[in-house]
C-alpha cells in the first residue's frame, strides 16, 4: 500500500522537483498539499501548486489549501527561482482552481488517514506552528513528519548560522521542533550535497515525460542567471521526499535540538546533548549522493532501473 502524504510547500523550483518525485512514485499517494509563504509570497505559492500539478499532468489531484505567510519583512528567494518562483516559465493557473483553507486540508487528511499519514514540510514551519496553537492535538495524529530545514554543523544559506526556512520563521521552527512530534529533520548539511547540473537537465528534457520536460524548463532559469551556482542547482526539498522513498540511502541518528529565536543568530539550529528522548528528533546525517541522483532522475523520467 502506498504511503499517504501531505506536502506543505512554499513552492519554488526545488519544491516542484520534490512534488514531481512524489507523483512519479508508486510508494506515495499524494493526498494533500498546502501553501506557505517563503520562497515566494503566499498567493504566489498557492497559485504555483496548481501551476505545477497542471504542468506535471497529475492524474489525480490532492486536496489543496492556502496557508499562512510571515509578516516579518524578510526577503524571499525570487532572486534564486525567478519572479514567479518557477523559473519564469509563465505556466497558467488552471481554470476553476479554488484552494481551501489549510486547516481544512490538514484535518481532512489526518481524519482520513490518521497515523498512516506522513507530512512533508518543505518551507517555513509557519502552518505547522499555527496548527499546534489552533488544533493542539491534530499533528500528534500523524505517523511521521519530515522537515526540510535547519543547518546543524554546516554554515547557513542566509548567513553563517541560519538556513532559509528556519530563519524565515524561527519561532515556528522552535515550537515545532520542541513539540515531541515524530519528526525527521533533513537539514542543509545533507541537502547541499545533492545538485543537478546541465547534463541532468538535458536528461530531464529528453525524457519525453511531462515531469522531466517541465522541470527542465524551470531549471534553466537559475542555471543561466546565477553564476554563483557554478552550474549546479541544489535540490533541497527532493531530498526530504527521497528520505521517505529510499531510507537505505541515508544515515540517521537522534539528537536534541534548539532553534535560536532572537538576536544575531536567529534561526540557528543548535544540536544539544540530552538523554530525554522526548526532546530528541530524528536527523539525517548523510546521503549516498550518486545513488540518490540516479534514483531521482530515473523515477521522474520514468525509466526502468532504481538503485
Amino acid at each position: 500500500m502506498p504511503t499517504p502524504v501531505l506536502i506543505d510547500t512554499d513552492m519554488g523550483i526545488d519544491d516542484a522537483i520534490a512534488v514531481a518525485l512524489a507523483l512519479a512514485s508508486d510508494q506515495i499517494e499524494l493526498v494533500g498539499m498546502t501553501s506557505v509563504g517563503g520562497n515566494v509570497p503566499l498567493e504566489q505559492a498557492t497559485g504555483n501548486i496548481g501551476r505545477v500539478l497542471s504542468a506535471l499532468e497529475a492524474r489525480e489531484w490532492p486536496v489543496i489549501g492556502q496557508g499562512l505567510d510571515q509578516r516579518n519583512g524578510l526577503s524571499d528567494a525570487r532572486h534564486v527561482f525567478g519572479e514567479d518562483g518557477l523559473g519564469e516559465t509563465d505556466l497558467p493557473i488552471p481554470a476553476g482552481y479554488q484552494p481551501r483553507d489549510y486547516v481544512e486540508v490538514f484535518e481532512h487528511c489526518l481524519h482520513a488517514h490518521g497515523s498512516s499519514l506522513t507530512i512533508i514540510a518543505l518551507g517555513p514551519l509557519t502552518n505547522l506552528a499555527a496548527l499546534m496553537r489552533e488544533r493542539p492535538r491534530l499533528l500528534q495524529q500523524a505517523g511521521r513528519i519530515i522537515v526540510m530545514g535547519g543547518a546543524l554543523w554546516c554554515p547557513g544559506n542566509v548567513n553563517r548560522w541560519a538556513e532559509f526556512n528556519f530563519y524565515r520563521d524561527a519561532k515556528a521552527a522552535a515550537a515545532v521542533m520542541s513539540a515531541g512530534l515524530p519528526i525527521t529533520l533533513v537539514s542543509l548539511d545533507v541537502t547541499r550535497q545533492v545538485a543537478l547540473d546541465e547534463s541532468h537537465v538535458a536528461r530531464l528534457s529528453r525524457s519525453g515525460r511531462p515531469g522531466g520536460e517541465g522541470l527542465a524548463r524551470m531549471l534553466r532559469w537559475p542555471l543561466e542567471h546565477h553564476a554563483d551556482m557554478a552550474g549546479k542547482f541544489l535540490v533541497h526539498d527532493a531530498v526530504a521526499v527521497g528520505a521517505l522513498l529510499w531510507p537505505e540511502l541515508f544515515l540517521r541518528s537522534r539528537i536534541g535540538l534548539e532553534v535560536v529565536t532572537t538576536g544575531e543568530q536567529v534561526g540557528r539550529s543548535k544540536p544539544v546533548v540530552t538523554k530525554d528522548k522526548s526532546r530528541q528528533v530524528g536527523v539525517v546525517l548523510s546521503v549516498n549522493v550518486e545513488d540518490f541522483l540516479e534514483n531521482l532522475l530515473e523515477r521522474i523520467c520514468q525509466e526502468e532501473f532504481i538503485v
